[in-house]
C-alpha cells in the first residue's frame, strides 16, 4: 500500500456527468479518475442482467422508503428532532424499524395528518407540530421531511416554515430544514442523501479555512462510524462527520433519559463544513451534499467506494494520507497485514464459493468486491435502487474477479429467490428480510445491512476497515465449515 495520491473519484467535472471509480496508472503513480461518461463501459467486466417475468408487483422489496433514510441521517445530529409531515403511521413505522434494529429508544415526531387535513391541507398541523416541538423539546435543529401523503397533496413545507419563522421573528428559533422525501419514489438511500444536501444548503456558511475533511458516511452502522473515526484519529486527521450516529444509535446505558440525540454531529460542525479542504463521500449514492459544497464553496469533492475489504480500505486511507500529506500509521499497516494473513488462512475454504448479496447499492458492491478478494464468486447481487453507478461498480468487480455476476437493479427478493433457485449459491449476505429465502433454500445467511431484527448486535458489528475485514473473513469461513464440512473437518461431498 502506498500513499502517493488520492484515489477516490473527484467530482470536479460538470454536474451532468456520472463519476466512475477506478485507478489508472500514470508513470506508476496512482491518479484521480474523473468522470468518463459511457466510454468506461467497454473497459469494465461483463455482467448478466436477469429479466424478471414478474411485472405486476414488488414482492419482499430490497429497499425502504425515503423518510427512513432521512430519519437515520437526522438522528446522527446532536439535539436533532426528525419531524415527518404525514400520517401518524409513518412515524410509528420508522420508530418500530429503528428500535428493533438498533435496540435504542428513538423519537420521531409527526404532524399526524388525517382525512380532513388531506382535503384542506396540512399547514395548520405543521405549524402546531413545530410550535410543540420547539416549546417542549427545545431541539437545536428540526428536520422536516415530507411523506407520500403531503407530496401528493402538494403542501409547500418551505413556505409554511417561513410563516412559522415570521411569526416568531423576535425569538431565537432552532434551525428548521425542509426536506422533500416522497415515499413513492427512490429509496431510503435517496432520503439520506437528500437530508445531507438540504442541511448543507440551509446551514453551511463560509468563513475561514478550518483544515478539516468532511466525511459523509452514508447509511452505515454506529460501529462502522466508530471505525472510520478511529482510522481518521490514527492519521491525526481533523474532520467533520456528516452525520455521526456512533453514540446516538448505540449509546451507553445511563440513568438519564434524553428525548433528543445527546451526541453526534453538532450544528456548528455542519455550518463549518463549507470551510473544509475536502469532502469524502464514503457512499457514492450519498454525495449530492459534497457536490453542492464543491460548486458553492469550492470544497473538493471525492467519492467512495465504501472502505470494505483490503483494496477499498487501502483507497480510503491512501486518500486521507495524501490530503493530509502524512504517512500511513504503523498500527494500520499491522492491521492490514493481519487481514492479508486471515485471507490466506481461510483461502482453502472460501475459494470458488458462490455468494448472493443484496441490500443497499454501496454496501452490496463493496461486499461483492471483498468476497472476490477472498477468491469467492459474487454470483448474484441485488439492490432495490435504480442505479447506473451500481451497474458500473459491478462491472469493475466482474473485471477484477474474472466472473460474470448476475446483477439485479431495482429488483426485489422474490426475483432474487427465483434466480438462486435455478442457479444455486453457497452463501447469502444481506439483511433479515432474506431469512425466509435462507430457510427455504437451505443456504446460510450472513446478516449485514438494515434492518436486522432477528439477531442481536447489528449496531455493534462493523464491516468497514481492516479489523472488520478480519472478522468478516473468519465469519464467512466458519459458516462454510459449519454447513459444508463434517465434524472431522472433511468436506461433505
Amino acid at each position: 500500500m502506498n500513499n502517493k495520491g488520492p484515489i477516490y473519484v473527484s467530482n470536479i467535472s460538470d454536474d451532468n456527468s456520472e463519476n466512475i471509480m477506478g485507478i489508472i496508472k500514470v508513470n506508476n503513480e496512482d491518479s484521480l479518475v474523473k468522470s468518463c461518461g459511457g466510454s468506461c463501459n467497454d473497459a469494465a467486466g461483463e455482467i448478466h442482467l436477469p429479466q424478471s417475468n414478474k411485472h405486476f408487483a414488488v414482492i419482499n422489496p430490497s429497499k425502504m422508503c425515503q423518510p427512513m433514510g432521512a430519519v437515520q441521517a437526522l438522528l446522527g445530529i446532536k439535539g436533532a428532532m426528525p419531524l415527518i409531515h404525514g400520517s401518524q403511521g409513518c412515524s410509528t413505522y420508522m420508530r418500530f424499524q429503528l428500535c428493533r434494529h438498533f435496540r435504542e429508544p428513538v423519537n420521531v415526531s409527526s404532524t399526524s395528518m388525517s382525512e380532513s387535513t388531506v382535503v384542506y391541507g396540512g399547514e395548520e398541523n405543521l405549524l402546531k407540530a413545530l410550535e410543540t416541538i420547539w416549546r417542549e423539546y427545545k431541539p437545536e435543529i428540526i428536520g422536516v421531511t415530507s411523506s407520500c401523503l403531503t407530496e401528493t397533496i402538494g403542501d409547500d413545507m418551505g413556505l409554511i416554515i417561513r410563516k412559522f419563522k415570521s411569526k416568531h421573528s423576535d425569538e431565537e428559533l432552532p434551525s428548521i430544514v425542509p426536506i422533500s422525501t416522497p415515499s413513492y419514489s427512490g429509496s431510503h438511500v435517496d432520503g439520506y442523501n437528500k437530508v445531507i444536501k438540504s442541511l448543507l444548503e440551509n446551514i453551511a456558511v463560509q468563513k475561514k479555512p478550518n483544515d478539516k475533511i468532511n466525511i459523509i458516511a452514508g447509511i452505515i452502522s454506529p460501529a462502522d462510524t466508530r471505525e472510520v473515526k478511529k482510522i481518521l484519529d490514527l492519521i491525526e486527521c481533523r474532520y467533520n462527520m456528516l452525520t455521526d450516529n456512533s453514540e446516538s444509535l448505540d449509546a451507553p446505558h445511563t440513568d438519564s433519559v434524553s428525548f433528543l440525540p445527546s451526541a453526534g454531529t453538532e450544528v456548528c460542525e455542519i455550518q463549518d463544513s463549507a470551510n473544509s479542504k475536502a469532502t469524502i463521500s464514503l457512499c457514492k449514492h450519498a454525495d449530492s451534499g459534497a457536490k453542492f459544497l464543491e460548486k458553492r464553496f469550492e470544497v473538493e469533492s471525492l467519492t467512495g467506494p465504501l472502505p470494505v475489504g483490503l483494496k477499498n480500505t487501502d483507497r480510503f486511507i491512501s486518500t486521507i494520507c495524501q490530503i493530509q500529506k502524512s504517512q500511513i500509521p504503523k498500527k494500520l499497516e499491522k492491521e492490514r497485514g493481519r487481514l492479508i494473513d486471515a485471507i490466506i488462512d481461510a483461502h482453502h475454504y472460501n475459494y470458488q464459493r458462490k455468494v448472493a448479496i443484496y441490500g443497499d447499492p454501496d454496501v452490496v458492491s463493496a461486499l461483492a468486491g471483498f468476497v472476490a478478494e477472498l477468491g469467492m464468486i459474487p454470483a448474484v447481487t441485488c439492490t432495490g435502487a435504480e442505479s447506473d453507478r451500481f451497474l458500473e461498480d459491478m462491472k469493475e468487480v466482474a473485471k477484477e474477479s474474472t466472473s460474470k455476476p448476475a446483477v439485479m437493479v431495482g429488483g426485489d427478493l422474490y426475483d432474487l429467490q427465483n434466480y438462486i433457485r435455478h442457479n444455486p449459491v453457497d452463501l447469502l449476505i444481506g439483511n433479515s428480510y432474506g431469512a425466509r429465502i435462507a430457510s427455504e433454500e437451505d443456504i446460510p445467511l450472513l446478516r449485514i445491512g438494515f434492518p436486522i431484527y432477528d439477531r442481536m448486535g447489528a449496531q455493534r458489528t462493523p464491516i468497514v476497515g481492516y479489523s472488520a475485514g478480519i472478522h468478516l473473513v473468519d465469519t464467512l469461513a466458519n459458516m462454510i465449515l459449519e454447513k459444508y464440512y463434517d465434524d472431522s473437518g472433511w468436506e461433505i461431498e
